[in-house]
């Protein structure tokens, strides 16, 4: 049962990871959207805080990794990531709002590099952990807001920002499956050779779950847009989910 709640830590900090530098990326234009951010924004900014918090107690707890790395780079993320939360709730203004979310995401990455090289034993595989860890905060962060934006585009009486299929949020996805798919073929030709732990099962679960299955809803969202968005998104990140658990219980 532990480790169930160790790999749920690392989604969480990953899912807090993804949604603050997604949102750090977004949340930078001028103009009406930078004192007035659609609520999807708003309702992202306000998740970071307590996936991030719940990643803490997961893995401080639970997690088999050094506790400096959790008291010394998880936990200051936490706070920060809950102080940008904050700064969402309260509506601060747009400058206090972006610094506490560019000092967010600084800590963030700083944690992603530690807690990636600590989340395994085998220094064969703490790249593959690295990249693995990179790969969910991306789609996790941009599958998660296109999710939210999809959600919350029949709101008419909030500002809205058109769901471009080729802008940000599609960079960020674009990312994270450039990263999950050099990690593959990485980890498959260490298979090939004879030097890579990941059980066979385990890699071709991610790679149709991490990469197929969301690269296929990246495809059809593009066809079908503007239609059909959340049921989409949704069996994106349910899929990324299922992946990177698979991935990350191999791991732990």
């Amino acid at each position: 049962m532990l480790w169930v709640l160790d790999v749920v830590g690392y989604q969480l900090l990953a899912g807090a990871l993804g949604l603050t530098v997604t949102l750090v990326l977004l949340d930078s234009g001028s103009g009406f959207v930078r004192d007035h951010p659609p609520l999807a924004w708003r309702l992202a900014g306000g998740a970071v805080g307590p996936l991030a918090a719940l990643s803490f107690i997961c893995l401080i707890l639970f997690t088999h990794a050094p506790l400096w790395v959790s008291m010394a780079l998880v936990l200051p993320f936490s706070l920060l990531a809950l102080i940008y939360s904050w700064a969402w709730f309260r509506r601060y203004g747009a400058e206090r709002r972006r610094l506490r979310g560019r000092e967010a995401m600084i800590v963030g990455l700083i944690t992603l590099v530690f807690v990636s090289l600590t989340q395994t034993t085998s220094e064969l595989e703490s790249s593959l952990a690295m990249a693995a860890f990179a790969g969910s905060a991306a789609l996790f962060g941009g599958l998660g807001l296109n999710f939210l934006v999809a959600l919350m585009a029949r709101r008419q009486e909030e500002v809205t920002v058109e769901a471009n299929p080729y802008g940000m949020l599609a960079r960020v996805t674009a990312t994270g499956l450039g990263i999950t798919l050099m990690a593959l073929l990485e980890t498959g030709y260490r298979h090939l050779a004879g030097t890579s732990e990941v059980a066979s099962l385990s890699l071709l679960l991610w790679a149709a779950f991490s990469l197929l299955v969301p690269l296929l809803m990246v495809a059809a969202g593009h066809k079908l847009f503007p239609r059909f968005q959340s049921p989409i998104w949704t069996v994106a990140m349910a899929s990324v989910v299922i992946g990177q658990v698979t991935l990350q219980m191999t791991l732990a």
